[in-house]
């Protein structure tokens, strides 16, 4: 019962589950051709700066702090990343997903010696630094999920990656 000095919980669990608005058309990229994460990095910045969803120090943010806390993940169905920066650098949340015709070297999450081959890559760009830890738990849920990755590998279209992606984080 909620006697007004209180939130409900379906409230809550909707506040900080729902990531679905994050995923948009304009920030999938499929089959990208980056050589490396300064060229991902620059590209994926100019869309997002276009747009106005970052400040112009964004690039040399997420570049800087991958440098110093790397964000390469694998498992046994996927090698990825899911590189962010400060919130300070970030005008309005997004994840903006990449998926790479070939991997970009990335450093496992923890070390700074132990390389990942990112097929796929979520940059984050976090608002509300709260529901950073939730959304980074509720991706790695998916990429822990072998049917997850292959639909994301499989899917040719991004609209159809947007919609997957709404619906798979709370949409």
């Amino acid at each position: 019962m909620n006697n007004g000095n209180s939130v409900p919980q379906f409230f809550v669990e909707e506040i900080y589950h729902h990531f679905a608005e994050m995923f948009q058309e304009a920030f999938i990229v499929l089959d990208a051709d980056y050589k490396t994460q300064a060229e991902f990095f620059c590209a994926s910045s100019a869309i997002l700066k276009q747009r106005e969803y970052v400040k112009p120090s964004f690039c040399k943010a997420v570049m800087e702090r991958e440098a110093l806390y790397p964000t390469g993940l694998a498992n046994e169905y996927i090698q990825f990343a899911i590189p962010h920066t400060d919130a300070f650098h970030v005008e309005k949340p997004f994840v903006f997903v990449t998926r790479l015709k070939n991997h970009i070297p990335f450093m496992h999450m923890g070390t700074t010696d132990i390389p990942v081959q990112a097929k796929v890559i979520f940059m984050l760009g976090i608002k509300n630094p709260e529901k950073q830890v939730g959304l980074l738990s509720d991706i790695m849920k998916c990429f822990n999920d072998g049917d997850f990755v292959r639909t994301i590998l499989s899917i040719q279209d991004t609209h159809a990656m947007a919609d997957y992606l709404k619906k798979q984080f709370g949409g």
